[in-house]
């Protein structure tokens, strides 16, 4: 089974997927396609939205907004420019995501070792970098609201009209839960439910084993959001 049928099997015949990954535990494909989909679309918003508006947004609402006085603010903004952040993201994108799957087949390594669920380090990167795979979607309403887009001052949660704070909590900036709830989406719980479908092919255990498996990251994720 190539990449692309894989890909597909994932959708129509999940565990015939499965299947195919535990024999051929192989993860470059989807690994680079969500890599390029979201730098590029992390680029082509740099490319049209107004740089300094958005430094000034991401300092003034970011963690350090406390702790710069607004000299620093307007000194940082000065020196901000759209080709060095495009060159970052170029560079941090593909980094952050290998190093996010890498810690996620870790945590399934550990925790199948604890459970008893035997797999290779390389079963289960491959499993993360395969059940990721639906981000790659979020690029069509993203492209969209860019290509549509009038102003300039464009804030980047509108790229994600599929979050949860988006579609049911609509939270605003600064509010409790805003960054958790921007940031995750369907996809994301379509990716968590990928996994868990995974988990309970390979081990054979029950759904509430295979959800509690794969979606414990998350939790502990919403748990952490919730108390800070």
């Amino acid at each position: 089974m190539n990449n692309l049928a894989l890909a597909s099997a994932l959708v129509f015949e999940p565990r015939k997927a499965f299947d195919e990954i535990a024999q051929r535990p192989r993860f470059w494909f989807p690994l680079v396609l969500v890599a390029i989909c979201t730098a590029g679309l992390t680029m082509w918003y740099y490319a049209v939205v107004d740089i300094q508006w958005f430094m000034d947004q991401q300092l003034r609402s970011g963690p350090l907004a406390g702790r710069l006085t607004a000299e620093q603010i307007e000194q940082a903004i000065s020196r901000s420019s759209r080709g060095a952040l495009m060159a970052q993201t170029a560079i941090a994108v593909p980094i952050f995501l290998v190093l996010f799957r890498l810690i996620e087949a870790a945590y399934y390594l550990l925790v199948g070792k604890i459970t008893n669920v035997q797999r290779s380090f390389r079963h289960w990167f491959a499993l993360a970098c395969w059940t990721g795979l639906p981000g790659v979607l979020a690029i069509v309403p993203a492209a969209l609201a860019l290509m549509g887009v009038s102003n300039a001052q464009l804030p980047q949660e509108q790229l994600q009209p599929l979050s949860l704070n988006a579609l049911i909590f609509h939270r605003e900036v600064g509010e409790k839960g805003y960054t958790l709830l921007t940031y995750v989406s369907l996809l994301t719980l379509a990716g968590v439910f990928l996994a868990a479908l995974g988990v309970k092919h390979w081990s054979g255990r029950s759904w509430l084993f295979s959800t509690l498996f794969a979606a414990l990251p998350l939790l502990l994720l919403v748990g952490f959001f919730a108390f800070t």
